[in-house]
Parts: structure tokens; C-alpha cells; sequence
């Protein structure tokens, strides 16, 4: 009987579905009709036969929302199913504010491990450090949780109260503290101040509606700081967020009533954004720098400044978002949504930053993107050439120094910022305002890595034994085995080498980290820029006033 109750739901369903399949058979040929008729026949009798034959007893919601999953996901990744708690998420997102105690969290060997505590938050009122490990929250062992979980966990209604039992590892002990949970707002503009004489710098890290007053304030506090002989924004890294706030963001340096940004798409009519206001910027120099994992609304400043000419690019090409997402109620009651892909974004000189890295094999979306690379030429307003090959392409690129193997083992294993946490504890106060890594603490750097039997991998070495394990699995010559062995032993004696080839950069990832342990992440993200290459070339760029306005100058 339950099992006949289920087919019936399931052609009631079916049945309900029909007027729409008739109204989009009026707009559709006879083919998409077909196609979209034969598609419900055969998923409305593949639920039918599981339900009737399968080995077990089935829950039907969990199966049909495995198939709408399964249905998005053949779209692009941003199209999707949204249940109450990423719901949340997408508030946080948008507005920079949540409930919470403030701190953010990770896994470190496998357990939940406090990063950094949020300045002025509950979690650093109470003393919470980094490297704190969190056991228990409300009197439940979260050992073995995801860190969604856990982060769901700590937040919650303002004025609210959790209760953490925390073990901290350099004194040995657990201590029990209850937080009451505050407004939590996540910072748009990281850190600020100037990297040059006359050159000014900052970090904006998201696109929530509070970030373009934040850079705004950061900009004006620049001016009353010194002379702003030119500007350089970071967008590096940033994600996105608010298309609204990044036409604002533009606005900040172009004049008012000019276009940003337009929508488009097969069901969506044509939009398009202007500035509303006057820019506080107007003629400024200024350099944005890029990567790849800049981003959405990041990706439709820098393309727009660009198109503009307002703006250098420089670093290396960014992500290649440029899909408009709406979301759409699907069930009120249990806050159930859609958040769909409508349009995508062109910017002024008609280029379209979505890289074409969804719907490949034309199967299920159509669309008809030449293979001609005149087609993907298009012109800024100097008439300088630019391409919309996915993402925006920067005026000069630059390169940042890639990490060598053993400290991106350092990094994967936590090394350093253990290291960092442990230090910070034992020594309180660190007088050396130059965060130098003295003969002392690199020393001690080495014997902590001793006492936790570190070890990292070189390149090549995983291969070898691989060969080993198939050279001993075929018995093929003992001397190919001496031979392995023989190179294995070398590579070994290497490593030392290797780590004393890399020895800046690794007390320079160390002074990094402990600079963060005792200052915070601003004083970390200052250190970092005197190294930072891309910073040092858009400087340069800025400094030199005839060959800023070279670059921007027609071809």
C-alpha cells in the first residue's frame, strides 16, 4: 500500500507538470516539445520501476532532490539547490554580518583549530589564541565533524549564549568559556597605508554592500595621511560579491552616468548600470592587480576600468565569472530555494569575462561561440585591443615567486604556524619591531621540525618509488634495484641541501607567521608587501607617470 501510495504522489506529480509542459510547448518547436515530453516520460517510469523493484525501501524526497542536483549539475556551478542553512550563507555573503563569536576555524590534524581570533569580537575578548583547539561546543564532542558544522554551531541569534571547552597545546591544560554571541562584521578593505612615496595601497577582500563606503574611507584617509600621487588596488584573491556594490566601486574613480556594466541572456532583457554619483578619484593614477582568483564583481571592476582606460592591470589573469545568478522560492515554509543563472555580464567595450567552461559538449546548452579569434577582439575606449578569452587579461603581467617544495610542505603540515602559536606562547612579548628571524629562532625553528619528525617530499621522488614498487612487483634485475636504491639515498642527502637553498624564503614565511601571531593579519598582510613583486612593478608603474600613460595610450 505504501509503496502504491508513492506512484500515485509520483503521476500527481506528473500530472501537475503537464500545464507547464503545454505552455512551453506554445513557445517551443515541435522538437523541444518532443524532447521535453520524453524526458518526464522516462523519469516519471525510471521512479516508478525503482520504486517497485528495488532491493530496499526508498525515501523519495532524498532520491528526487539526488536527481535535481544531478540535473544542475549538468548546467554551470553556480546554478544551484539551496536549502535553510545556505540560505545564511548567502545573507553573510551579502550583507558582511552574522551572529557568531567571532573567529575563524580550521582542521589541523584533525581537529578543529582556531586560525584567528576576529578583533573586538567575543572570541578575543575572552582570550581565545590561535592554535586554540576546540573539543566541545554546548557539552557536545565535535570531534569528527565538518567545519560547516562546527561554524553552523557557533552561530546563532545576537545576544545568545555557547559554551566551548578549548585545549590549548603549549600549556597542556583545557578550560572551559562561555561566549554570547555579538554582530560579527567581516571587513571589506583589508589593510591599508602606503608602499611608496606618494603611492598608496589598498586591499579590498569582498564586494558585500558595505564596501564601497569602506573603500572610500580608505581612500580619504590616505589623502589626509600624506600625498596621493597615485593608487593601487588589490583585487587579488578577491571572490566577488554585490554587482551593485562594484558599480559603485567604479564610480569611486570614473565620472558620473558612465556605463560599468550590462546583463544579458536568452530569457533576460538587457541591463545595464551607470555611476549615480561623483567620483572622489577622478584622475588619480591608478594600478589594479589581479590573479586568478579575482573574481565576479571583481572581475567587472578591473574589466571596466580597463575598458575605460581609468586603469593599469597588472598581475595575471583573473577567474572568468561572469554568469548573474537570481534565486527563487521554491518552498517557503522549509526556506528552499533556486538560485539560477540568468545573464551574463558584458562590460563597456562588449566583452563578456565568463570563461566557456560549462555546457562543453553542446548537449544540453546551446551556444553559438565562434572559433574565429578576430570574433573575440574588441576595443577599449583608447582603442587599445582587448580579448574576452575568459576573465580579464592584464595590461602587464608579473608573476609572483612560486614556493618551493619544502615550504609547501611546511605550509601543508602546518609547520610554521604551529611553530608560530607555540613560540607566541612561550614568549609573550617580541621586542624586535622588525620581525627579524634571528640565528635564536630559526634555530629553534629546526629543532621543533626535528621534534615533529618533519619531512617533505621532492619532486620526482613519489615516481621513484613507484618504479621501485614495479621493478620489485615484474622481478625484473636485482641492479635496477641498487640503481633506485642508489638514487633514492642521494636524493635524501639532497633534501638538506634543498632546505638550506630555500632558507629566505622559509624565514621569510616565518616571520610572516609570527608577525600575524603577535599583530594580527594587517601587520602580516604589511610585512608581505615589501617582497610582493606585483606591488613593487605597479609602484613602479605609478611612480613613472610617462610610461603609466604609455600603457594606456592608443596602439
Amino acid at each position: 500500500m505504501k509503496k502504491f501510495r508513492i506512484h500515485i504522489w509520483a503521476l500527481f506529480l506528473l500530472i501537475l507538470s503537464a500545464p507547464f509542459i503545454q505552455a512551453q510547448s506554445q513557445a517551443k518547436s515541435d522538437d523541444y516539445y518532443l524532447e521535453l515530453k520524453k524526458g518526464w516520460d522516462h523519469l516519471q517510469r525510471v521512479f516508478e520501476l525503482i520504486n517497485r523493484h528495488y532491493v530496499d525501501e526508498i525515501r523519495p524526497y532524498p532520491l528526487l532532490k539526488s536527481g535535481i542536483e544531478g540535473m544542475l549539475d549538468k548546467l554551470d556551478p553556480y546554478t544551484v539547490f539551496i536549502e535553510s542553512n545556505g540560505e545564511d550563507r548567502l545573507r553573510m555573503i551579502t550583507t558582511g554580518r552574522y551572529g557568531g563569536v567571532g573567529m575563524e576555524i580550521g582542521l589541523r590534524n584533525k581537529n578543529v583549530t582556531v586560525i584567528a581570533p576576529i578583533e573586538n569580537s567575543p572570541a578575543a575578548k575572552s582570550g581565545i589564541q590561535a592554535g586554540d583547539i576546540i573539543e566541545k561546543i554546548d557539552g557536545q564532542d565535535i570531534s569528527g565533524w565538518p567545519l560547516d558544522k562546527v561554524s553552523s554551531k557557533l552561530r546563532g541569534k545576537v545576544g545568545t549564549k555557547v559554551r566551548l571547552l578549548i585545549k590549548r597545546p603549549c600549556i597542556g591544560h583545557r578550560f572551559e568559556v562561555e561566549l554570547t554571541r555579538a554582530e560579527i562584521v567581516l571587513e571589506d578593505v583589508g589593510y591599508t597605508g602606503f608602499v611608496a612615496p606618494g603611492v598608496g595601497y589598498v586591499s579590498l577582500k569582498g564586494f558585500t554592500e558595505k564596501a564601497p563606503h569602506e573603500l572610500q574611507q580608505a581612500i580619504l584617509s590616505l589623502k589626509q595621511s600624506g600625498q596621493l600621487n597615485g593608487l593601487i588596488l588589490d583585487l587579488r584573491g578577491n571572490p566577488g560579491g554585490l554587482l551593485e556594490s562594484a558599480v559603485k566601486v567604479v564610480n569611486l574613480f570614473v565620472p558620473k552616468n558612465t556605463l560599468v556594466v550590462y546583463t544579458k541572456g536568452a530569457r533576460e532583457k538587457e541591463y545595464r548600470f551607470y555611476t549615480q554619483g561623483d567620483p572622489i578619484l577622478p584622475e588619480t593614477p591608478l594600478v589594479v592587480l589581479v590573479n586568478g582568483g579575482s573574481a565576479s564583481a571583481s572581475e567587472i571592476v578591473a574589466g571596466a576600468l580597463q575598458d575605460l582606460d581609468r586603469a593599469v592591470i597588472v598581475g595575471l589573469p583573473t577567474f572568468g565569472k561572469g554568469l548573474v545568478q537570481k534565486v527563487f522560492n521554491i518552498d517557503k515554509s522549509q526556506d528552499v530555494k533556486l538560485k539560477i543563472t540568468t545573464a551574463k555580464y558584458y562590460i563597456p567595450s562588449g566583452r563578456c569575462i565568463q570563461k566557456k567552461d560549462y555546457g562543453k559538449d553542446g548537449v544540453i546548452v546551446l551556444d553559438s561561440v565562434s572559433s574565429d579569434p578576430n570574433d573575440h577582439t574588441f576595443f577599449t575606449l583608447n582603442k587599445r585591443k582587448v580579448h574576452d578569452r575568459g576573465g580579464i587579461e592584464p595590461d602587464v603581467e608579473v608573476r609572483n615567486d612560486s614556493l618551493a617544495t619544502v615550504a609547501i610542505d611546511l605550509i601543508r603540515k602546518n609547520m610554521l604556524f604551529d611553530f608560530a602559536v607555540q613560540f607566541h606562547q612561550k614568549h609573550p612579548q617580541w621586542a624586535d619591531s622588525s620581525f627579524t628571524i634571528t640565528p635564536e629562532i630559526f634555530n629553534a625553528f629546526q629543532n621543533f621540525l626535528k621534534e615533529k619528525d618533519f619531512h617533505f617530499t621532492l619532486e620526482g621522488e613519489r615516481e621513484i618509488k613507484k618504479i621501485k614498487k614495479l621493478v620489485e612487483k615484474r622481478g625484473y634485475d636485482s641492479g635496477i634495484i641498487d640503481l633506485i636504491d642508489q638514487l633514492q639515498k642521494k636524493l635524501q642527502a639532497n633534501k638538506q641541501i634543498e632546505f638550506e637553498r630555500h632558507q629566505d624564503q622559509i624565514k621569510e614565511l616565518l616571520r610572516l607567521e609570527l608577525a600575524e601571531k603577535y599583530y594580527g593579519n594587517k601587520w602580516r598582510h604589511k610585512l608581505a608587501l615589501e617582497k610582493d613583486k606585483q606591488v613593487k612593478k605597479a609602484s613602479e608603474i605609478l611612480i613613472d607617470q610617462k610610461n603609466y600613460r604609455q600603457i594606456l595610450a592608443s596602439q
